[in-house]
């Protein structure tokens, strides 16, 4: 069978058809397909590159404000007492302010067991203070501009805001003892609290003091109680005055033992105690050039 020039003509045209319809099916087209997946592929890795890097840049962000939280809790803590089992603050306690020199020279003795509390979680209310804001009527209607509202709210301010404040707990551990002790001594006991408390920035207080007399027994009748000075010979041989101690005691008439110039004292002191925040580790400082080497591609070692 013989073609003709234009038979041979649409042959050829057909198998070109035919040849380029087999190539678009077998070649180019999984290629499209293929380049079509990479490029969501690509755009989708880049996507998540990019807010990888982003992350990246906020480490050194993060690593700055968990300083510095760490820095303010840890800096608040050193406002409170060292946490103490209640052996030791009994030690605390007695070896800060009760066994001076001075206390053993004017005969302060406890006089009945120093009672310490295991430490316990105590709740610490905000102390403020409401001021007293006189209102009545007559104000009310004086008040045509809304200042006087307006001042009022001012001054309560502070007050309103603690108010809602939620209360916090924190340890704590309390002393209560009582000591036959004078009036000056007292003193001194109490402003020994005080000043370790602001010199060592320490969370301590006296929370209740009693005393039995509060005249400190000074104004017994000398018929009835011993001096309250005593006189005795110095190590060069002089003779001089030197303040009673509580064993130069006397019964009055009805039986009781007098101390002149001393009473018993019973004094309840409090101990708050925070947990120090443990330290974080944030590891190193991000350097958005290490992406510039090939030092990224090597394992990160740990320390």
């Amino acid at each position: 069978m013989k073609f003709g020039y234009r038979d041979r003509i649409i042959l050829l045209i057909v198998c070109v058809v035919v040849i380029f319809a087999v190539g678009i099916f077998v070649f180019i087209k999984p290629k499209w397909e293929d380049l079509n997946d990479n490029q969501e592929t690509y755009d989708t890795d880049l996507k998540a590159w990019e807010e990888k890097q982003k992350e990246f840049e906020r480490i050194n962000v993060y690593q700055s404000s968990i300083q510095k939280k760490y820095d303010s809790a840890a800096n608040l803590t050193t406002n409170f007492t060292d946490e103490m089992t209640s052996v030791e603050l009994d030690e605390f306690f007695r070896e800060q302010f009760m066994n001076t020199e001075k206390f053993k020279e004017d005969g302060v003795k406890l006089v009945s067991n120093f009672s310490v509390t295991d430490e316990e979680s105590t709740s610490m209310n905000y102390y403020y203070v409401t001021p007293n804001v006189v209102t009545y009527p007559l104000v009310e209607y004086a008040d045509l501009d809304g200042s006087l509202a307006e001042a009022t709210k001012e001054i309560r301010k502070e007050s309103d805001v603690l108010s809602t404040q939620k209360v916090q707990n924190a340890g704590g551990g309390t002393s209560v003892l009582t000591v036959r002790i004078n009036r000056e001594d007292t003193m001194t006991l109490l402003d020994a609290v005080d000043k370790y408390r602001q010199d060592h920035k320490d969370a301590m207080m006296i929370v209740a003091v009693s005393i039995e007399d509060y005249s400190f027994n000074e104004d017994v009748e000398e018929a009835e109680a011993a001096p309250q000075f005593q006189t005795v010979v110095d190590d060069e041989g002089n003779e001089v005055q030197v303040p009673a101690t509580p064993e130069d005691a006397v019964e009055t008439d009805d039986g009781e033992k007098v101390y002149p110039g001393f009473t018993e004292v019973t004094i309840a002191y409090n101990s708050y105690y925070m947990q120090e925040p443990t330290k974080p580790d944030v590891g190193p400082a991000y350097d958005a050039g290490i992406w510039d080497t090939d030092n990224w591609r090597d394992p990160v070692s740990e320390g």
